[in-house]
Parts: C-alpha cells; structure tokens; sequence
C-alpha cells in the first residue's frame, strides 16, 4: 500500500510571493498530479509543482479559475508493491495528444466523455485514473521509489487541461464551496461498464479533449501593430508588397 506524508499549502504567500506550507500531516492513498505533469495557464503550459495558489488554471467550463489552495504530498512506495489498484497508470507516449510519458495517479479522477462511447449518453462523467491501467498501451508502473505529487483546489469543483489533452477533476474541498453539478462522479458499477466499452475500442480518445491538448498562452496585455517606417509602404492593399505584418508587446517598444 502506498505509504504517504503529505505537507499542505493554503492560498497565504510570503512576503516574497512564494507559496507558505503548514506542518506536515499523514495521509491516506489518494489522487493528485505528479510532479512534472504540465497544467495550462494563462501563459500556456507550466508544471504543476510551479503553481501557486493565485495563479490562473485554464478550466473547462468556467475559463481561467484563480487556484485558491495547493496540497503537496511525498509518496514513498514499498518495493514489493504490485497491486495494480496501488500504483500510478503510465500513458506512454503518442498514447493520446502527449509527446512525452504522462503519470497518473490511481485515484485522481478524469473526465470520461460519453458521447464518444457510441453507448447513447452524452455528458461527463469522472472515473479514476486507476481504472484506465490496461486500456490499449496505459498500464500501472511505479514512476520511482519515491515522488512528489501537487492536489490544485478552486472555489468550485473544477475540470483542468493537463498535458495529451486530458481533463483532471479537482473537487473543490472548501466548506463554503459552489458545487457545478456538472461533473458526476461514477459509482463503481457505473465505471465498469463504461470502462468496458472503453477497453473493447482499445484507445482512450474519450478520456482526451483535443482542444485542450495545445492550449496557447494568453497575453495580459494588448498587442499593437508596428507602424512602417516613413516612406515605406503598407502592405496589404493592391500594388503594394505582400509583406508580413509584426506584432510586438508594448514592452518590446522603443
């Protein structure tokens, strides 16, 4: 069994911006991000053990969510740990919309999309990570003795993009919480079924959202043309040179 000591970060900074962790605390086996595992922001994908609570997180439904707490969590796993149910789920590469291998935890939950199951439901529903080991190339595996994992909490509960276009489910986990309603989280006879059918297609193109697979960073600040030099002409209109048109920040400016 998976042997974890977690440390928890609430959304209170330093005074130089950095997050501030509490005393460490004992945990039992659970979901979270691996450290490594890239998330999209505002400023495109950035790694999930660089997010802070304040920061912006790209979400399904609801835009970019400002990231009110972060969990980190030191997971130690026993050397003779074979059991499928207790280990992350590797996605290899090219298994979905991801260029490198992306890890899993067992128990993070993942937005499955049933219209894409030909099974006549549409909508979401959340099945975990663990349930996926086997499903064409994905299989459980130990990604090191020990690792670090990052569990990001908004003021609802939330889907994120993380990397091949996968959706994670981030329960909100505050007492004053707004619940969605949109995302259902299946019961295990619910799960199975579903995941039958997705094992007998062999891939996992329910589980990844290509538009979340590539999302671009968005500039906080307005973009302005560069006006042509005197006496040069503008291109884009009959007669005159077909030249590209520059963008620059305003800080890039003389």
């Amino acid at each position: 069994m998976l042997e974890l000591v977690s440390v928890s970060g609430y959304s209170k900074r330093d005074e130089n911006g950095q997050q501030v962790f509490s005393e460490g605390a004992v945990s039992a086996r659970r979901g979270g991000l691996l450290h490594g595992t890239k998330i999209a922001t505002t400023i495109g994908w950035k790694p999930v053990e660089r997010l802070v609570a304040g920061d912006l997180v790209r979400t399904l439904d609801h835009g970019f969510q400002e990231l009110r707490r972060v969990c980190v969590d030191q997971i130690v796993v026993p050397g003779d740990e074979r059991r499928p149910d207790h280990l992350p789920v590797l996605v290899p590469s090219r298994a979905a919309y991801n260029g490198r291998p992306v890890w899993l935890m067992p128990e993070q939950g993942m937005a499955l999309d049933q219209g894409k199951l030909g099974v006549g439901v549409d909508g979401l529903r959340v099945i975990p990570a663990r349930m996926l080991s086997g499903v064409g190339r994905l299989k459980s595996d130990m990604p090191a003795q020990s690792f670090d994992v990052t569990s990001l909490f908004f003021d609802r509960d939330e889907l994120v993009f993380i990397e091949g276009g996968f959706q994670a489910y981030c329960p909100s986990g505050r007492m004053n919480a707004i619940s969605s309603g949109n995302y259902e989280v299946a019961d295990a006879e619910d799960a199975d079924i579903l995941m039958e059918v997705v094992a007998k297609k062999g891939d996992v193109s329910a589980f990844a959202n290509p538009l979340g697979a590539l999302p671009a960073p968005v500039p906080q600040e307005p973009m302005f043309p560069i006006r042509p030099a005197l006496g040069v002409r503008r291109p884009g209109r009959p007669g005159r040179p077909t030249a590209p048109v520059l963008y620059l920040r305003s800080e890039w400016q003389v």
